[in-house]
């Protein structure tokens, strides 16, 4: 009877020691499956921002290159706002377009002599939409990726819109 007592006694010790164990298991396993969300999640995030943000520095420094009035335009191709940066090699006129096509940010560098065609740009970044706008002198660039939005403006030198 002792040692019924004692069996009995040892397999009470035994389930206790299993549920602890599971319980451990599980709170474990819920612990990374946060963890591993919380992670991706940042991850998301910061993908999203460094995208957006290079594009802006991107597209600032081609326009800090030529900030003139006179050289800096938006015209629009098939609903499309385009950034057109206009310049001069060797006497040559050129224009650099600065636009999204395909879910991309795309540029094509042209002489003038040549007509606009959005599928000859180069891909530059993956991003859902890029527009552009100028008012009183102000170039305004919007970027939106996974439904963010960010904006930077620059003023232009010179003239009179």
């Amino acid at each position: 009877s002792r040692r019924d007592y004692m069996k009995r006694h040892h397999s009470i010790d035994f389930v206790f020691v299993l549920l602890l164990f599971s319980l451990f298991v599980m709170g474990s396993l819920a612990l990374i499956s946060i963890g591993s969300r919380v992670y991706s999640s940042t991850v998301d995030t910061l993908e999203q921002n460094y995208t957006q943000y290079t594009i802006l520095d991107y597209i600032q420094q081609k326009v800090r290159q030529n900030l003139s009035v006179n050289q800096i335009e938006i015209q629009t191709f098939d609903h499309q706002t385009v950034l057109c940066i206009h310049e001069i090699y060797q006497d040559v006129p050129y224009t650099t377009y600065i636009y999204h096509d395909q879910n991309a940010l795309k540029e094509l560098l042209i002489d003038d002599k040549q007509s606009f065609d959005k599928d000859r740009g180069e891909t530059i970044m993956e991003v859902d939409a890029v527009s552009f706008d100028i008012s009183q002198n102000i170039l305004t660039i919007t970027v939106e990726n996974n439904q963010e939005k960010r904006q930077t403006s620059l003023a232009l030198i010179g003239g009179s819109s």
